[in-house]
């Protein structure tokens, strides 16, 4: 694999995200109109790059209670049992396998676990940039809640689709 826009390959090894420099947000449509951002912390995450200079594997762990919207009650009631349920699943795990070049550009195909739940997803890689010993990535997904046990809303009221963006800065590991 190489980076976006150049032929650098991609240095082997496992990669560390650096929790402080990667974000998720998550995005849904309310009432059809209107979309409500929010954010993830990362708790942790990895990046193992092969011999042949391509990523086999992604782990990116992000901290179920620490749901984040401009709206501090319904940061209450998503991370509580109707929808998140942090208190019995702290955790939400991204998961990808190869990432492979095509047409649209550098895909996955992964899986996203809330609630104990596993649902898959088509994860799209942009923005790669490598220098020396560290990185950065942009990853995107859609995730349908109803698949993954987030659906005590209507999707009239709450989008069934979930728009997930992960922004990742990493360090190469010694």
């Amino acid at each position: 694999m190489t980076t976006n826009n150049t032929t650098t390959q991609l240095p082997t090894g496992t990669w560390t995200l650096d929790p402080t420099a990667t974000t998720i947000t998550v995005s849904a449509k309310k009432l059809g109109l209107f979309t409500i951002p929010a954010t993830l912390t990362v708790v942790s995450g990895t990046i193992d790059i092969d011999d042949d200079h391509q990523v086999t594997n992604v782990d990116i762990v992000a901290d179920a209670s620490s749901y984040t919207s401009r709206n501090p009650k319904r940061n209450e009631h998503v991370t509580g049992a109707d929808f998140l349920d942090a208190d019995a699943h702290p955790t939400i795990v991204f998961r990808a396998g190869n990432v492979t070049s095509s047409d649209n550009g550098l895909t996955s195909n992964g899986t996203v676990t809330i609630k104990g739940q596993t649902a898959p997803v088509n994860v799209t890689v942009s923005n790669v940039d490598v220098g020396g010993a560290t990185g950065s990535f942009v990853a995107t997904a859609t995730v349908d809640r109803n698949t993954i046990g987030v659906d005590k809303m209507p999707a009239l009221v709450i989008g069934r689709h979930l728009d997930i963006t992960v922004n990742a800065t990493a360090e190469k590991n010694p």
